[in-house]
């Protein structure tokens, strides 16, 4: 199998399981609460990632620094992240969920110019207005002047993984491997969701089967192996971009599986939304 096939490869797992996440969150999200499925996710992909770390050679930081960035990996990328994002998933339909965290690449390239002064052409700027014009249309086609609290904790929970994406571009350059960073980050973000087992493993014994088999998928594929395939994915590519353009494929994964599986069916708002927000971020991506 050449490279190319390998980073396809890579790429296409790595958005399934990630995509599906949106509407396997929905499921799970109709018998426990947000703050139970992120210590769920959290603490069940640490695990694992753990397991996968010792077989690959586990790095254990050695500075106070190195700890106090996995400490922020862990908040801003994993357990913070992911009470913020399930809190939004509660309320708003999976399709639209996975449209306004699209906008993480662009908002992480927006946040990489101040931080590491990488520059955006003039033309960078206009797709980056169309794009959250885009998300204006989707937030307010059925809410007059009203903003739906479901698409605030989404979009801080977007703003969040951004600030991860600068946090982990920042270890990235100093050459820490990719799985090394992510184990870390989840491990830190399990010790944060440790205060709140005991609610968590109470209202998972309560809950159906079906939503502790869409905990099981989303702590072990969506949240570990997602990063493992990633990794695989860019290990194998000639060019970042021929990972990250696979990106756009996910919204559209995720409002197939929503109305398949949870009869999720978007408004006229998302169909005019949508199109507008991954036209400005493929062209983003292209001419910044």
């Amino acid at each position: 199998m050449t490279n190319r096939m390998k980073a396809i490869l890579g790429a296409s797992a790595t958005i399934a399981v990630w995509a599906t996440a949106f509407p396997f969150g929905k499921v799970a999200l109709q018998s426990v609460d947000a703050l139970t499925l992120s210590v769920a996710r959290v603490v069940g992909g640490a695990i694992l990632m753990l397991i996968i770390g010792v077989f690959k050679g586990l790095h254990i930081p050695t500075s106070w620094r190195e700890w106090g960035i996995y400490i922020l990996l862990g908040a801003t990328g994993n357990f913070v992240y992911q009470v913020v994002f399930n809190e939004g998933l509660r309320t708003i339909p999976a399709a639209t969920s996975s449209i306004i965290m699209a906008l993480t690449p662009m908002t992480t390239a927006l946040l990489a110019l101040v931080v590491y002064k990488d520059k955006i052409r003039p033309i960078g700027w206009i797709f980056t207005i169309t794009a959250f014009i885009g998300v204006a249309v989707i937030i307010f086609w059925n809410s007059t002047l009203t903003i739906p609290m479901g698409a605030i904790w989404t979009l801080a929970g977007m703003i969040l993984f951004a600030v991860y994406n600068i946090l982990n571009r920042g270890l990235s350059l100093k050459g820490y491997n990719s799985i090394t960073i992510a184990m870390w980050s989840m491990f830190t973000g399990a010790i944060m969701a440790l205060p709140f087992a005991d609610h968590a493993i109470e209202m998972i014994v309560a809950a159906p089967i079906t939503a502790k088999l869409a905990m099981v998928y989303l702590a072990f594929f969506s949240s570990a192996l997602g990063f493992v395939f990633w990794s695989y994915a860019f290990e194998h590519a000639e060019k970042v971009s021929d990972v990250t353009n696979f990106m756009y494929i996910s919204p559209i994964v995720a409002a197939v599986v929503a109305a398949f599986l949870l009869g999720e069916y978007p408004n006229m708002g998302l169909y005019i939304g949508a199109p507008i927000i991954l036209g400005s971020l493929y062209l983003f991506n292209r001419y910044r």
